[in-house]
C-alpha cells in the first residue's frame, strides 16, 4: 500500500535529489528535474513513492516507471543502504528500459538484471534480491551523524507511546521535526507536525479503462473525504485509513446503485436509446448538488476548514501517486432524456453510514 504525509513528502525529496546523482554519474544519462534520457533519445519519468510493505522494501513497478521505497527506512537505514537500495531498483528500471521491447524473462534477477549490474559497475551489495537493513546498517562506519540522528528520532518515537499524554506529543513534535531536517526540507503544510496525518491509497475498483460509472462514482467520492483519482490499474483514492475504509463501501454502493439505476432507465424508455455518458453525469450531480446543499448550512469557519482539508487531500494525492498527476477532458454528444432521467437516479441516491461508531470517520451527510 502506497502511504504519504508531510515527513514522507521530505523524504522522498531527498531521495529523488539522491537518484538524480546516480543517474548523472553512474548511469551516465542526461538528468533533468523530473526525467532523464537515455543514449538512445528516449525520455523516461523520475517518480518515488513511499510504501507500507509487509514483504518488500523496495520495488520498480514497470506499468508505472515508479521506484517504491518502504516507509520505515526514513527512519531505519543509513545512507549507503538507502542508495544500493535506490542503484539496485535502478537497475530494475535499466533492465525494462533495455529488454521491454524485446522481451522480459521471468527471472526479475536473472541474465538480464545481471547484464544490466555489470554494465554499470554495480556490485554485490547492489545485486542482492534481499537486504538486512538492521546488518547493512551495521556494516557501515563513518557516518556518525547520521547515526546519532536515527537513533535520536528512534528514541523519540518510543517516548511517542508514553502514558503521559503532554510527554507523548512533544515527543512525536520533535521526531518530526528531527526527520524533516533530517531530510532536508521542511514539511510542506503549515500544520502542526505533532498532529501530522499519514495518508494511503488504495483501489477501490478494479478495472483496465475507465467507463462513464467508474467517472461518475470518483466525483461523487472526492465529496467523502477522499482523492480519488483512475489509473490504469482502476479507480484509486487517497486519504487517511478511516476515510478510504468508508470510501470502499460507498464506492461499491455506487457501483451497485448506477448500474441498477441505469438498467431501470433504459426499460423504462425502451422506444428511446439512452446515452450512459450524460446520464451517469447528470446522476453525480444530482447526488453532489444534495451534499453541497448541506455543506452551505456549515458556520463559515467549517467551511474553511472543509476547503483546507480539500487542498490537503489534492497535495496528498499527488505526494502518493509520485508527483505527477494528468487529468483529461473527453467531449461526448449530449441528450436532454439521458440527462433527465440521471438526474432523477442521483437526487433519489442515498448511502447509508458504512463505519461503525468507534472509526473516527468524517462525513457529509445529505
Amino acid at each position: 500500500m502506497r502511504v504519504f504525509s508531510a515527513s514522507i513528502e521530505s523524504f522522498l525529496q531527498r531521495l529523488t535529489l539522491t537518484v538524480r546523482q546516480i543517474l548523472r554519474d553512474e548511469f551516465r544519462v542526461e538528468v533533468a528535474r523530473t526525467r532523464f534520457t537515455t543514449p538512445e533519445g528516449w525520455n523516461w519519468p523520475i517518480r518515488l513513492v513511499a510504501i507500507d510493505d509487509a514483504q518488500r522494501l523496495g520495488y520498480f513497478d514497470p506499468d508505472h516507471c515508479v521506484i517504491a521505497v518502504h516507509r520505515r527506512l526514513m527512519v531505519s537505514a543509513k545512507d549507503r543502504v538507502l542508495k544500493n537500495l535506490l542503484r539496485h531498483e535502478l537497475a530494475h528500471y535499466f533492465t525494462y528500459i533495455a529488454y521491454h521491447e524485446s522481451g522480459l524473462e521471468d527471472r526479475p534477477h536473472g541474465p538480464q538484471f545481471q547484464s544490466i549490474c555489470t554494465r554499470y559497475g554495480l556490485g554485490d551489495e547492489v545485486r542482492r534480491s534481499t537486504c538486512d537493513v538492521a546488518a547493512a546498517n551495521d556494516e557501515i562506519t563513518g557516518e556518525l551523524e547520521n547515526e546519532a540522528t536515527l537513533a535520536r528520532i528512534r528514541r523519540l518515537l518510543a517516548l511517542a507511546q508514553s502514558d503521559n499524554e503532554h510527554e507523548a506529543a512533544l515527543a512525536v513534535l520533535r521526531a518530526n521535526e528531527l526527520m524533516v531536517r533530517h531530510n532536508l526540507k521542511a514539511a510542506a503544510l503549515a500544520r502542526d507536525p505533532a498532529a501530522e496525518t499519514e495518508y494511503c491509497v488504495k483501489c477501490l475498483i478494479a478495472c483496465k479503462r475507465s467507463s462513464p460509472r467508474i467517472s461518475a462514482i470518483a466525483e461523487i467520492l472526492a465529496a467523502f473525504f477522499v482523492y480519488p483519482v483512475q489509473t490504469s490499474s482502476g479507480l484509486e483514492v487517497t486519504g487517511t485509513r478511516a476515510n478510504v475504509e468508508q470510501a470502499q463501501y460507498i464506492a461499491d454502493v455506487l457501483d451497485r446503485a448506477l448500474a441498477a439505476s441505469w438498467k431501470r432507465a433504459r426499460a423504462a424508455q425502451p422506444a428511446k436509446r439512452l446515452r450512459q455518458k450524460p446520464f451517469m453525469d447528470a446522476a453525480a450531480a444530482a447526488y453532489l448538488a444534495k451534499l453541497q446543499r448541506a455543506k452551505t448550512r456549515y458556520p463559515a469557519v467549517q467551511q474553511r476548514a472543509l476547503a483546507l482539508l480539500d487542498d490537503e487531500l489534492a497535495w496528498a494525492g499527488r505526494g502518493s501517486q509520485g508527483g505527477h498527476l494528468h487529468t483529461a477532458t473527453s467531449w461526448y454528444e449530449g441528450c436532454e432524456a439521458s440527462s433527465a432521467q440521471g438526474a432523477r437516479a442521483g437526487t433519489e441516491l442515498e448511502i447509508a453510514r458504512a463505519v461503525g461508531a468507534n472509526a473516527r470517520v468524517k462525513q457529509i451527510e445529505a
